[in-house]
């Protein structure tokens, strides 16, 4: 009986050289991606790409990179006996292939040494959708009405000497709706306490939250922020803008712009993503159906891009707010 034997036929081994020359490019891309972290981070541009936690896992990569891309063109010089076993992928064959692969991850690199540096403008968050609201309409509807005559007493004394603490001139009463809350109802009487509300990049979104969450009770109170200039179609671009930040959670990917309306007589004077500070008194206004807070500018200043456009969450936006106000 006649047996016949089937043999699992197994790709070509490429040849030494050609595995040196795969190395080489490997080396140059892994050496052109630490050198180009290298540079964001002298350019001090990371910020246009990652969130402050994040660059700094991102900087403890260079040197490893650099350790494997001299490792890889060792090989790729010097390692002419070397071959490739059956326990791991061969290189692509073929030059179109090879090339086809190689284009796919070195292109971005190409890309990231050669466009400028940008932040996020209007056209992203025109894609996004500007968030003009903070805090659910539920919310604010469980707010007490403030007391006029606490409102005039507190008024009062937030003119008197800056020497007179803040807990002793804040009678408005913010009243969390709810537990998680609790934090928005504290930052809000320290806000509150002050002459000129003045809105921070560290606690912008926090800040605006607060407010839009008890805007009953800042009603009418100044105010002071920065921001990019940002309009649609549903905006009456001869009295109104939006003032936006976007808010950065890990990268530019998840970026999500906030803003708040402003009105302000011939807006159109200020063109769309320049950067301009703000100086007004809190109101209110309807957008889409929606309460939010409007800004009544009686002072717009054109300023330049600040070196970290971009907003960030913070964990504890009171203990923020105390060591910004201590330095």
């Amino acid at each position: 009986m006649n047996h016949t034997v089937y043999t699992m036929s197994k790709p070509p081994v490429p040849k030494s050289h050609f595995i040196q020359w795969h190395n080489l490019i490997r080396a140059v891309w892994i050496g052109g991606l630490a050198v180009y972290i290298i540079h964001l981070n002298s350019s001090d541009s990371l910020h246009y790409y990652l969130a402050p936690t994040m660059q700094k896992l991102l900087l403890c990569c260079p040197v490893p990179l650099l350790f494997i891309a001299v490792i890889m063109a060792w090989h790729g010089l010097f390692g002419r006996n070397e071959v490739h076993c059956d326990c791991e992928h061969p290189p692509p064959s073929g030059f179109l292939r090879s090339s086809l692969m190689y284009s796919l991850i070195a292109i971005p690199l190409l890309l990231g040494f050669l466009l400028p540096d940008r932040a996020l403008g209007s056209s992203m968050a025109s894609q996004k959708g500007m968030s003009l609201t903070y805090a659910p309409p539920e919310i604010r509807r469980k707010e007490p009405l403030p007391d006029p005559t606490t409102q005039l007493n507190v008024q009062d004394l937030t003119q008197q000497s800056t020497a007179v603490q803040p807990a002793s001139t804040s009678k408005v009463q913010f009243v969390p709706p709810d537990e998680y809350s609790r934090e928005f109802a504290e930052l809000a009487e320290k806000l509150y306490a002050e002459q000129v509300i003045r809105v921070y990049p560290e606690i912008f979104s926090e800040t605006l939250g607060t407010i839009d969450m008890f805007q009953r009770q800042f009603a009418g109170k100044d105010i002071s922020l920065t921001g990019f200039v940002y309009r649609d179609k549903s905006m009456d671009h001869e009295s109104h803008f939006a003032l936006g930040r976007f808010l950065v959670m890990c990268c530019p990917a998840d970026a999500a712009p906030f803003g708040v309306m402003i009105h302000i007589p011939e807006a159109d004077n200020f063109p769309t993503d320049s950067w301009v500070q703000i100086d007004g008194s809190i109101g209110s206004a309807q957008v889409n159906g929606k309460d939010t807070i409007e800004i009544r500018a009686t002072k717009v200043t054109p300023v330049s891009e600040p070196s970290t456009p971009y907003i960030y969450t913070n964990a504890d936006s009171v203990m923020a707010y105390e060591k910004i106000k201590s330095q």
